[in-house]
Order: structure tokens, then sequence, then C-alpha cells
């Protein structure tokens, strides 16, 4: 007969990061935390896959970009494979772009990098519990950009048709062409059609490259020029520094 998990049962989580500091930080804050098993950091989506395939984690706290691909794609991979996984996004900050596309992938929610230490023990629990973590001021934010969004599309590149604008997120959430059409009431010859002007607009041959195109553009933030706040958060402290502040 089998055993039902206990809740002192062990949790395994695997921590994704391009950045050194950001992995070793939320390394040693959820070090000796009480059920929780935390295999060795890694730095690629690469390696983050082989680490799941490996280790089978309860929940995978993972950064945005990686240098062999990004978290927003690398989640709804990951879900697919295994949908009862719970996936925390780690970030600088976030915005409701963000946040819509990770809502769309399938996280359930962010570590930023600004909270406080002590805080991340908890949003970990809340995931791992299957309860989203959005900060609610953020997450109505992003529905006020959905409708501006819907109401009037704006202009992701000058020579883009508003069209092409409804088109271009559905093609980045992996529909097909038939899918496509279906959302939009086209038929599957138009949707074909507009998606070679697309990528002549575009001067991409590929769907990944648009979907790349359309994530980058919406998601991607340029660094804030001035990161002298940083030298206050978690991932500027030394690993026995970040453990005991999370105690």
């Amino acid at each position: 007969m089998p055993t039902r998990r206990s809740h002192s049962a062990t949790h395994t989580i695997v921590i994704a990061e391009r950045e050194l500091p950001t992995r070793l930080g939320l390394h040693a804050i959820l070090t000796g935390q009480p059920g929780l098993h935390l295999p060795p950091p890694v730095s690629t989506a690469t390696e983050l896959l082989t680490a799941v395939d490996r280790y089978h984690p309860d929940a995978v706290l993972m950064g945005i970009w990686f240098s062999d691909g990004n978290g927003i794609d690398l989640c709804r991979t990951l879900l697919s494979r295994y949908p009862n996984m719970r996936v925390l996004l780690v970030a600088d900050t976030a915005n409701a772009q963000l946040l819509t596309h990770a809502v769309q992938a399938g996280a359930l929610g962010f570590i930023l990098q600004t909270i406080p230490p002590a805080q991340i023990p908890g949003i970990v629990a809340q995931a791992l519990a299957g309860e989203p973590t959005f900060d609610h001021d953020l997450v109505s934010t992003a529905l006020k950009w959905i409708g501006r969004q819907a109401e009037s599309p704006q202009g992701l590149h000058p020579q883009l048709s508003p069209r092409h604008q409804q088109i271009l997120p559905l093609l980045s959430n992996g529909l097909t062409n038939k899918e496509i059409g279906l959302q939009l009431n086209l038929s599957e010859k138009t949707v074909k059609n507009y998606l070679a002007d697309l990528f002549d607009r575009l001067r991409m041959t590929r769907r990944s490259q648009v979907a790349a195109w359309f994530i980058n553009h919406t998601v991607g933030q340029p660094p804030p020029q001035d990161r002298s706040w940083a030298k206050t958060t978690w991932t500027n402290l030394s690993p026995m520094q970040a453990q005991r502040m999370a105690l």
C-alpha cells in the first residue's frame, strides 16, 4: 500500500542562476532550513535541465536569463515535463510585462533581489504548497497593462501592423498556425501569410527567432545604470552572512 508523503518530508530544490553571488546567496539562505534538500546550484539552462532530470526536484528557483536560454522558455519546458513542479523566477526587479509572461509560462512567483533574505524561506514554502507568491500591487499593475494592450496594441516595431502584434504573443506561447487562427478568427492560410510577412519584416526565418525577439523586447529590461542599491541586497553578502540573515 503506497504511503502518503508527510508534511515533514524533505523537499528537493534546484537553484539555477547565471550570476555567482545570487546563486550562492540563495543557496546559503536556504541551507539549513528544515525539510529542504539542496543539490549543488547550477549556472546554465543546460545544467538546469540535467539537474532536474537527475534530482526530480519539488521546486526550481531560476534566473530570467542564461547564456544558453531564458527563464520564461525554460519554465514552459520544465512544466511540460514535470507538471507538478513549482517554479519561482529570480530577478533584479519585476514589471507588468515580465509578470504576464511568467504567469503564462506557469511560474508561481518571483524572488526579487531586493527583498529581505529572511522572507525568502517563507516565499519558497508558499510555492511548495502550490500557492502563487506574486506581489498584489504588481498583479494589479499587470492586469491594467494587459487591458491597455488589448484596447490599443502598442507598436513593438515601427513596421508591424496591429494584426502582427496580436499574432506575436500567440506565436511566442507556442501556438500552431491553426491554433492562432482559432484565437483570432482567421483561416490557417491567412495566419501563414501574416507570418511570412512578419518574418520578412523582422528579417528572420524561424518561429523560435521571432519568439525570442518578442520575449526579449517585452520582458527584457536594460540593467540599471546605478547599481549602488545592490550593496544592501542578499546577492552581495557572503554565504555565511546570507545564511545568518535568513534565520
